[in-house]
């Protein structure tokens, strides 16, 4: 089950127990079911970010080790033909 209809399904059985029903054995067990359900999602959730960040992070070195590559480069050296001249 993907995690849209995951969460509708919760979310429907949230508004059930909102709702006033009945809270007999079954519905405690749903409640259980849900909670455990919402916890795990919680935590992959929590896990994937994580993960983002790292490779967000990692961009970031990246991006600065090539940036700080191209500016010691020098764009033009004496004796060498001007860039718009090249083109």
């Amino acid at each position: 089950m993907d995690v849209e209809a995951h969460l509708l399904d919760l979310m429907s059985r949230v508004r059930a127990l909102e709702a006033g029903v009945h809270i007999t054995d079954g519905i405690i067990a749903t409640m259980i079911g849900i909670t455990h359900d919402v916890t795990q999602l919680r935590n992959e959730i929590r896990e994937d970010l994580a993960a983002l960040g790292d490779e967000v992070a990692a961009l970031r070195r990246h991006i600065a080790a090539q940036s700080a590559s191209l500016h010691t480069q020098p764009l033009w050296t004496p004796g060498s033909p001007s860039p718009e001249t090249t083109t």
